[in-house]
């Protein structure tokens, strides 16, 4: 990967994130009158009607009959869905119950766990770095577990863990592509 590209990738990784994290919360916090599952099956539904209306427009019906044909790749597709349905659930409901930073330290070790997944699942290398990370992220989650018993971060360790896993399941699906 050239330095471009990979400047270009940060800088939309980084505008993504800021458009998530602040419009996100502002616009979740509007809505947050009809109740997290509520919004979050609507945004389901609406994900799925614009998915169906992108298939006719761009003529993909063969690449969609190919998917629900392949067993294997619909049910890795199913639990994706699943999990970023789980992962959407959980930080509405952060935002709807002011737990908004209980859930950014999700999103802030996500990247981590997804780094030990890769080396757990893909066999991918574990430098120095990447083995300091990944223990400062467990003595960070073992820190706040032993100062602040009365709030175990389960926001955030779910949102960790449904978009690390999510991304897991996402990458296997690329590897049966190639």
């Amino acid at each position: 990967m050239d330095k471009k590209n990979f400047n270009q990738g940060l800088f939309l990784s980084a505008v993504g994130s800021f458009w998530w994290g602040f419009f996100g919360v502002l616009y979740f916090k509007y809505i947050s009158f009809a109740g997290h599952i509520e919004v979050v099956v609507h945004r389901s539904l609406w994900t799925a009607v614009t998915l169906l209306v992108t298939t006719i427009i761009f003529s993909k019906w063969k690449v969609f009959k190919e998917i629900i044909f392949n067993k294997k790749q619909l049910f890795i597709l199913f639990l994706s869905g699943v999990l970023i349905f789980l992962n959407w659930a959980v930080w509405i409901y952060a935002v709807s119950s002011n737990q908004v930073i209980n859930a950014s330290f999700g999103y802030f070790i996500m990247p981590i766990l997804s780094v030990f997944l890769g080396y757990f699942f893909f066999k991918e290398k574990l430098n120095k770095k990447r083995f300091v990370s990944i223990s400062l992220v467990l003595v960070s989650i073992v820190y706040i577990f032993l100062i602040d018993f009365k709030s175990i971060p389960w926001v955030g360790i779910s949102v960790a863990l449904s978009w690390g896993f999510y991304n897991l399941l996402r990458k296997k699906y690329q590897c049966l592509q190639i």
